[in-house]
């Protein structure tokens, strides 16, 4: 009687270059950390070096609520409008805590996340369980609600309807001052959207990311796999709301105060460019946070620029603003 010997079947070889078990190679990791370390020592040294820092730590606050709302709007399919609301939860608690309460901003800041994530929990449970333009307009009216009680609030919240103006900003101690402050805010800023960017590279490259790309192209398909649809959905939008308010509360501190301006149109329109225009549900070099990266410097020169006539070019803008720094 003869034996047949039978090859043990062979399981394929794991692509670590497709989701979810993308990885990044630790020298790129490090090269960027060490680059971002010594970016800000190399800047200061030029005439405008302390505005370039300024307008990255710019590009890192705008960075991180860009990447949130991406995760939920063009990787989830989630089409809410409450983001800029969520970022002012987030700002209006820090200043709170620390201009009524007398708390420390680099405490109070993170409370600031938590209640956004709370906030985000009471809109989802309502408005996730709809579809389409009926979660637009659900968004929508927080947006509203928050911007008509920050204005007619209680005076410690609405400051008379001009917002919170005078908050304490960041200090790192009597003697951090000028430029040091600034590259410190800048190691600050940089380390919110080093946290933020990976979190969300890690939960759009994971099972998380997978399931709600797969609802988000045929919900049917996915609940026929046994994805819980509205679970998921509310999971990733307090994950998206949890860094949005975190960027809310350093903004607060950054520019010593909020207003209730942040409300305006205009910032949603802005936010909303950058993710249509990087790159509707990409991530990286083609996805919002390199748009963040061209419009928040851009969006800032015509803001500080001193223009005079509408006609003013980019290249004047850029070389007045030059001008005024070196002269600083």
């Amino acid at each position: 009687m003869s034996s047949v010997t039978v090859a043990a079947p062979t399981r394929p070889a794991l692509d670590e270059a497709a989701a979810p078990w993308k990885r990044v190679p630790l020298y790129a990791i490090g090269g960027t950390i060490v680059g971002g370390i010594v970016l800000p020592l190399v800047l200061v040294r030029l005439d405008i070096g302390t505005y370039l820092i300024t307008l990255l730590i710019l590009f890192f606050v705008q960075a991180v609520v860009a990447q949130a709302w991406n995760l939920i709007m063009g990787y989830g399919g989630i089409y809410s409008f409450a983001q800029v609301a969520l970022f002012a939860v987030g700002g209006w608690t820090s200043g709170v805590l620390v201009h009524s309460l007398g708390w420390n901003p680099f405490v109070a800041v993170l409370f600031s996340p938590i209640v956004a994530a709370i906030a985000a929990l009471g809109i989802g449970l309502p408005t996730l369980r709809l579809r389409g333009v009926y979660v637009v307009l659900l968004t929508l009216a927080f947006h509203q609600l928050a911007r008509v009680f920050t204005v007619t609030g209680p005076r410690f919240i609405s400051g008379g309807g001009y917002g919170l103006v005078t908050v304490q900003t960041f200090s790192f101690g009597d003697n951090v001052i000028g430029d040091q402050r600034t590259i410190y805010l800048y190691y600050l800023a940089g380390f919110m959207f080093a946290i933020a960017t990976f979190v969300i590279w890690r939960v759009i490259h994971s099972p998380l990311g997978v399931a709600v790309s797969a609802l988000r192209d045929s919900e049917t398909y996915g609940v026929s796999r046994g994805i819980n649809q509205f679970r998921i959905r509310l999971l990733l939008f307090v994950i998206s709301a949890f860094f949005t308010g975190l960027a809310g509360g350093y903004a607060t501190h950054y520019n010593g105060g909020i207003s209730t301006t942040i409300f305006d149109f205009p910032r949603i329109i802005d936010l909303l460019a950058m993710i249509v225009i990087g790159g509707w549900g990409t991530f990286g070099e083609t996805g919002p946070l390199s748009d963040a990266m061209f419009a928040s410097p851009i969006a800032n020169f015509y803001m500080t620029c001193p223009i005079s006539r509408a006609s003013k070019t980019m290249a004047e803008c850029i070389a007045s603003r030059a001008q005024l720094m070196a002269a600083e």
